[in-house]
């Protein structure tokens, strides 16, 4: 029996790219800004981790889930694309966490950037095992879109 894979689109590749350049955008104004609120929301879902961490999670997840897919279709080995998929966003936050430092409503936290760390590592993760049941497919306009499932 032959196994269903989802089939998604692959955009051309200045598309993906720009879509990770608006990624890194928006973690960059909002790290900046003061929060919305102020300390409104003190914990997150289930109160297991304070909100921001919870944003942490998943900025830094979303940011190395949009990396993975630009830089799917690389000849590279699925692992060298996967780590240098992590090292982006880990240094991404890394340096987020320095420009925070020198903008007085905001701090430096080491643990923000270890938080960082473990959204990307989940992302890398989530990636690598969701990968093998979608088949993408190259696209150059919109009418060229197909159902994920056919």
């Amino acid at each position: 029996m032959r196994s269903r894979r989802l089939r998604l689109p692959l955009f051309p590749r200045w598309v993906r790219l720009a879509l990770v350049v608006a990624v890194m955008g928006t973690i960059l104004y909002y790290s900046i800004i003061p929060m919305p609120g102020g300390d409104a929301f003190r914990t997150g879902p289930f109160g297991v981790l304070p909100f921001s961490k919870w944003m942490h999670l998943l900025a830094y997840g979303g940011l190395a889930l949009v990396l993975a897919y630009a830089l799917h279709d690389s000849p590279r080995p699925d692992w060298q694309i996967l780590s240098i998929v992590f090292l982006i966003a880990v240094g991404y936050g890394a340096g987020v966490e320095l420009v925070q430092a020198t903008v007085p409503e905001r701090t430096y936290s080491t643990r923000d950037m270890i938080v960082n760390a473990v959204g990307a590592a989940v992302a890398v993760g989530l990636w690598r095992a969701v990968v093998r049941y979608v088949r993408f497919y190259r696209i150059r306009k919109l009418e060229e879109l197909q159902p994920p499932v056919q």
